[in-house]
């Protein structure tokens, strides 16, 4: 995600550390029977899509998808490399909105390269999900990375019922699509986050596993609830759960299509290379479950996010 020896070094710190706070930076690919259409870019804050849906919600949302409660919640990141400062991130939450009878919230990602950093690798990236409130699963995902002068742009379709993710990747003048089986829980790199804040609670000792596929490839990851603790940031201190996580990466067979239901089974899924990461992730110990640190082990050295500033979601 980063330096030119690092489609797979560096990117991944980016990617977990920007994904475990706000965003994802990994690419993705595949395209299947389309949900709704969720083209075009969420701006920040979740302005609407410009494509394909409504501007303003017709219905109310279903009860359940109410108590979504991270509606207009804004998360900015400081995030730092050996002790510099390499990276601004934010994430911003839009409201609860619908299409064709499906309900959705828009998340908007962000990360801009600073300084010295900014210098060696230029970067501007950007990822736009759109979220089912009640699954906490992505109807669709659009990233678009540009970095050192290049531009790469990564739409998924998610139909979890079919197993399938369909992507379509641009870079430079080339264009491919391809579909992809998938577990049927599978996240993209922001919206997981949200099902782990869902949690009624949280002790030490919990382990929680999250699939996620945004078009390049799939991985698992493993997160276990270790401690409580206090930890002090710009914005004052924070008591707070420490849970680590690892990241494996995966490999997923399509399943079998049953003769009789003319039906996809669950694809098989299987390790393909163990432990790809590790780090850990402070959550405020609170109902909204705040991301207010991140740490990641990666070849390019210590990585860490810190929040600089939060404002609190509609039903927090």
């Amino acid at each position: 995600m980063f330096a030119a020896t690092s489609r797979h070094s560096a990117r991944p710190l980016i990617a977990l550390m920007l994904a475990l706070v706000a965003l994802s930076l990994t690419p993705l690919e595949a395209r299947a029977q389309r949900p709704t259409k969720l083209s075009a870019v969420a701006q920040p804050g979740g302005a609407e899509l410009t494509r394909a849906l409504p501007a303003t919600t017709p219905a109310p949302p279903e009860p359940r998808a109410r108590d979504f409660r991270w509606a207009e919640e804004e998360l900015f990141f400081s995030v730092r490399v050996n002790d510099a400062e390499a990276m601004r991130a934010g994430l911003r939450t839009g409201e609860l909105r619908r299409n064709n009878g499906r309900v959705y919230v828009p998340l908007s990602g962000t990360a801009q390269s600073r300084g010295f950093f900014h210098a060696v690798y230029p970067l501007d990236d950007r990822a736009n999900t759109y979220l089912d409130p009640v699954s906490f699963r992505p109807w669709r995902t659009e990233k678009r990375f540009e970095e050192r002068g290049q531009t790469r742009v990564y739409n998924v379709d998610y139909h979890h019922p079919s197993f399938e993710a369909r992507v379509e990747r641009h870079r430079n003048e080339r264009k491919s699509r391809l579909r992809t089986a998938i577990p049927e829980r599978t996240h993209d790199m922001l919206t997981w986050l949200y099902e782990l804040r869902s949690q009624p609670q949280l002790e030490p000792g919990q382990r929680f596993s999250f699939y996620i596929y945004d078009g390049w490839l799939l991985s698992r990851l493993d997160v276990e609830v270790a401690a409580r603790e206090d930890i002090l940031t710009p914005l004052g201190w924070f008591h707070t759960y420490r849970l680590d996580f690892v990241r494996h990466i995966m490999d997923a067979d399509r399943g079998a299509i049953d003769a009789d239901r003319g039906e996809r089974s669950a694809p098989r899924v299987a390790m393909r290379e163990e432990a790809r990461h590790s780090g850990s992730l402070w959550l405020s110990r609170d109902a909204n479950l705040i991301p207010v640190r991140v740490t990641i082990n990666t070849p390019l050295g210590a990585g860490e996010a810190v929040l600089i500033h939060y404002k609190p979601g509609q039903g927090a």
